[in-house]
């Protein structure tokens, strides 16, 4: 582990410096930035002095950051590395092993090894998608990660883990949300999104904690060893022909044991919205009665849609997903309502991260306002539907939930 002093420049101006102080301190030269991901990160492709190739990961800490994108967060994913690495070996074996990592006082960095890849769900955006590639793909991906990371570690854990896990996050960030978006869609009591009156989130998140009976049934009762933690498609690469064809990458930073469906949702908020909005955007139009619609520019992809309206049945019938939730009745319905709070949480996630975004096969730049505005009004959208649901019948139907994806 390397220290460097701190620099006092901006942000941009501090990361530009860091990357050529770094880049030297490793007799390295910069090839490529590297754009595609969630966080705010700069990932830039080093070569060595050896020829090799390398990926050097670098956070400098923002004030307004939320939890997640912050240096903390940041931190302990080094730390998460290092437990997958002493208490996981045949997972850490498909994990991208962190080589160095370097710390200054409000930023750090890490190395990894550079692999040719695709994510996950580049199968499902090829001129030919292939469903069937991909769920074979997430399948060995799955066993990896239930077999030899999951598995390794249980612990019991006491009712409302839902309201303390995900009411408590929208609470948190809601703040940042206020702030950018515009009051109709944060301020009110109600908004009309895609045709449907939906409750304002706060609401709904005071209503989890104070209504604890609506969500009993499907709290978790055991939590696992935490081998990832923010499963999205793009923390999944496919390094064939390699062997391992499998690299997983960049962990939630979490070193607690952690709640599995929290990961599983994180693959199905990628297939509904996440993954397309990034690429894509959003197009938002208004109507009569300040309603307001929501939809993918260009529409959501068709290999992403039937992905997602596959996924939980996919899930019920994998070997290591059903034996980590043997004794966890209620994973389907948690499953589905953690999915629209991680799209309110990725809403807050875009304000946060400077990182310019292109749409694809664009140089157009992608407004954070616009990628946070888009993920919000989903996320209403998705919790209004998910917490009706359990009001009215006491469990979510998958395929009436996943519906509301718009045509």
């Amino acid at each position: 582990m390397t220290t460097i002093a701190p620099l006092a420049h901006d942000t941009g101006a501090q990361e530009d410096a860091l990357i050529a102080e770094l880049s030297a301190e490793l007799s390295a030269t910069v090839e490529a930035e590297l754009t595609e991901g969630g966080s705010p990160a700069r990932l830039v492709r080093l070569r060595m002095r050896d020829g090799s190739l390398q990926v050097l990961k670098l956070l400098v800490d923002m004030p307004g950051a939320v939890d997640g994108h912050d240096l903390d967060s940041f931190r302990v994913k080094l730390r998460q590395l290092d437990k997958i690495r002493a208490d996981a070996p045949d997972l850490a074996a498909v994990y991208t092993e962190k080589l160095r990592e370097f710390h200054g006082q409000n930023w750090a960095a890490y190395t990894m090894p550079f692999y040719p890849s695709e994510d996950v769900a580049a199968c499902l955006r090829s001129d030919t998608p292939d469903v069937d590639r991909f769920f074979t793909q997430l399948g060995t991906t799955l066993t990896a990660l239930a077999d030899h990371g999951w598995l390794l570690a249980e612990s019991e854990v006491g009712p409302g883990t839902i309201a303390d896990i995900h009411a408590d996050r929208l609470e948190r960030r809601y703040w940042l949300l206020s702030k950018h978006l515009p009051a109709e869609y944060v301020e009110g009591d109600r908004i009309t999104i895609n045709g449907r009156s939906c409750r304002n989130p706060l609401a709904i998140a005071k209503l989890l904690r104070d209504r604890p009976e609506l969500t009993s049934g499907i709290d978790p009762a055991r939590l696992h060893f935490p081998a990832h933690g923010d499963l999205n498609t793009r923390n999944v690469l496919m390094t064939a022909p390699a062997d391992p064809a499998l690299r997983i990458i960049d962990p939630r930073g979490s070193i607690a044991n952690w709640d599995v469906v929290y990961d599983l949702a994180k693959l199905l908020f990628s297939l509904t919205v996440w993954d397309v909005g990034l690429r894509e955007g959003f197009v938002i139009d208004y109507g009569a009665d300040e309603a307001v619609s929501v939809a993918h520019r260009g529409g959501l992809y068709p290999a992403y849609r039937r992905s997602a309206e596959d996924l939980v049945e996919f899930l019920e019938n994998h070997a290591g997903v059903r034996a980590v939730v043997a004794h966890d009745p209620g994973w389907r319905d948690r499953l589905l309502l953690s999915h629209g709070f991680h799209l309110l949480a990725e809403a807050a996630c875009r304000l946060s991260d400077i990182k310019k975004r292109a749409g694809a096969g664009s140089a157009v730049d992608l407004s954070p306002i616009e990628l946070a505005a888009g993920h919000y009004l989903f996320g209403v959208l998705f919790l209004e539907d998910a917490v009706a649901q359990l009001e009215e019948h006491g469990r979510i139907d998958p395929r009436r939930h996943l519906s509301l994806l718009p045509a």
